[in-house]
């Protein structure tokens, strides 16, 4: 693969095998490496592995890996060294990039051609990373870093200049109910001025995920969390919709609990959205459990899923909603997917064989040392 290959993939994505050789072709060629391991998740909570090796006529072998392990792999940098150890891969020589917001890993192992200096090799790992974040057709749905950030930007500054003049409308529209205004007025300021606060609850979402506050951190146990977030949806939910929750164990984590709590109820809602869109009776439960030196949550529905590849590709982008496939998916995945970075989490969305939808996340027990 040449230098103009590796542009059209950086330029327009491709296939995660066109990829993952693209990134490989980097590593490999410009740098003598000796190997390159790329380990992904993949649906259902599994790993795909694919090992590059130069052969003797100088063109590239891969071979595909049997790798166990879960979405706490690539979370913790504890479990992602485990991870390989266990498939027999000798790490002495190998330089290890850990990319928790791709849900995605590189391992490098050293060769005897030019090494990079560490300008150079930030560069390899932007460019990897660039790449990796660009592949399609992956079994997960992973929000796109860059172009969340993006979007937050445009959030802060737009939320900004909307809110100045939508606060005279509403201002307005108060004023002109204090008078003696007639019946059928009444009931049209009444309406533009809740339409004009719902339009304000919604720049205030989207400042929330532009600028959000620092996490608050503290100590506190899952299984009570996981409760109260079931029990404040069950009271809401549509005739024929049970909100459920499930804990292995208790165990304990240091997190802004609050947060956490916002994010859970975004995607129990979500679930419970999308059940009643579909008029159909169903179930959202929220399961957490520990892993090592993480917590794994996963939200379920038995809902129609999300059949359209449009959906699929928006989801986690802010007010986009795939009413016509009966998910309504709003602003709560935006929101629930910048609580996770935050807490220096990995989140990914999947549809299910047997019809709905599971977001799967991995989130450190301890916050991350900066």
């Amino acid at each position: 693969m040449g230098e103009l290959e590796l542009l059209r993939c950086l330029q327009r994505g491709g296939s995660w095998s066109d990829i993952s050789a693209a990134v490989a072709d980097v590593w490999l060629r410009q740098f003598g490496c000796r190997s390159v391991t790329i380990v992904c998740a993949v649906a259902g909570g599994g790993i795909s592995g694919l090992q590059y090796r130069r052969g003797d006529d100088d063109q590239f072998q891969a071979m595909a890996m049997q790798l166990s392990g879960g979405l706490s792999v690539f979370v913790s940098p504890r479990l992602f060294r485990q991870l390989f150890a266990s498939a027999g891969v000798e790490l002495k020589h190998c330089e290890l990039f850990h990319w928790p917001d791709l849900l995605c890993g590189l391992v490098v192992e050293s060769g005897d051609g030019l090494q990079p200096g560490a300008e150079l090799r930030g560069l390899l790992e932007s460019v990897s990373r660039s790449l990796l974040s660009a592949a399609a057709g992956r079994a997960v749905l992973l929000a796109d870093p860059a172009r969340m950030e993006a979007l937050a930007e445009f959030a802060a500054g737009a939320g900004h200049e909307i809110n100045n003049p939508l606060a005279t409308i509403i201002g307005q529209a108060q004023l002109q109910l204090r008078g003696d205004a007639g019946m059928d007025l009444r009931q049209s300021l009444e309406t533009i001025g809740a339409q004009a606060w719902r339009i304000r609850d919604m720049i205030g979402n989207t400042m929330l995920f532009a600028r959000p506050p620092e996490p608050h951190v503290q100590p506190f146990r899952l299984r009570g969390l996981l409760d109260e977030c079931a029990g404040a949806l069950r009271q809401t939910a549509a005739a024929g919709v049970s909100v459920g929750s499930h804990c292995e164990g208790d165990p304990e984590l240091t997190a802004d609990r609050a947060q956490l709590g916002v994010l859970i109820c975004h995607l129990l809602r979500n679930g419970c959205e999308a059940l009643r869109g579909a008029s159909r009776s169903g179930t959202v439960v929220v399961s957490g459990r520990a892993v090592e030196d993480c917590v794994e949550l996963s939200v379920e529905d038995n809902g129609p899923g999300l059949s359209s590849a449009e959906v699929l590709r928006h989801a986690f982008d802010p007010f986009y909603s795939g009413r016509s496939a009966g998910r309504g998916l709003g602003f709560g995945l935006c929101v629930s997917w910048r609580i996770v970075r935050q807490h220096g989490g990995g989140i990914c969305l999947e549809n299910l064989p047997h019809g709905g939808v599971c977001c799967r996340i991995s989130l450190p027990q301890r916050p991350p040392v900066l």
